[in-house]
């Protein structure tokens, strides 16, 4: 068990990294993120999403899914470049909220000690969005990236 959320955060970044590098088959996956090679960046960001899905999932029962909102074409994928996750819930609580702060919080200050310097002025990294039933029906908002025809939004986690 991981005794603080950093810990916990460390050990996304460490399994993400690890993913890339084995998808690469690289071993210095850290110096391809640093070059901002936008396939291990892909891999990188994919395998956190994935890790912060498991997260939210364990830690509240109200999260149903987890989405990585799609860049747009113009959008050149950088280390700098927030990573957008769309979470639908089941019921939208302000426990919720303090954990995806903390939890943001936490993933940008390790993010930015890992890719230091090119990320030492970033500010935002992690952008968490929550979207319930309502959104998904009414395709409001972020929840008309998910089942979009022109830039679908990817699950990456569901319970």
């Amino acid at each position: 068990m991981y005794a603080t959320l950093v810990d916990r955060v460390t050990g996304m970044l460490e399994l993400s990294l690890q993913y890339a590098a084995a998808k690469l088959g690289e071993t210095e996956a850290m110096s391809l993120l640093k070059k901002n090679n936008p396939d291990a960046l892909g891999y990188f960001r994919y395998r956190l999403a994935e890790q912060v899905g498991i997260f939210l999932g364990e830690t509240s029962e109200h999260v149903l899914e987890v989405f990585i909102y799609p860049e747009t074409p113009d959008e050149e994928v950088t280390a700098t470049l927030p990573l957008t996750l769309i979470v639908y819930v089941e019921k939208y609580t302000a426990a919720l909220e303090s954990v995806v702060e903390a939890l943001q919080n936490a993933v940008l200050a390790e993010y930015r000690k890992m890719l230091s310097p090119n990320t030492d002025s970033l500010s935002v990294f992690l952008n968490v969005c929550f979207v319930d039933e309502e959104d998904f029906l009414g395709r409001k908002g972020l929840a008309a990236a998910v089942g979009s025809l022109h830039a679908p939004a990817l699950k990456v986690w569901s319970r």
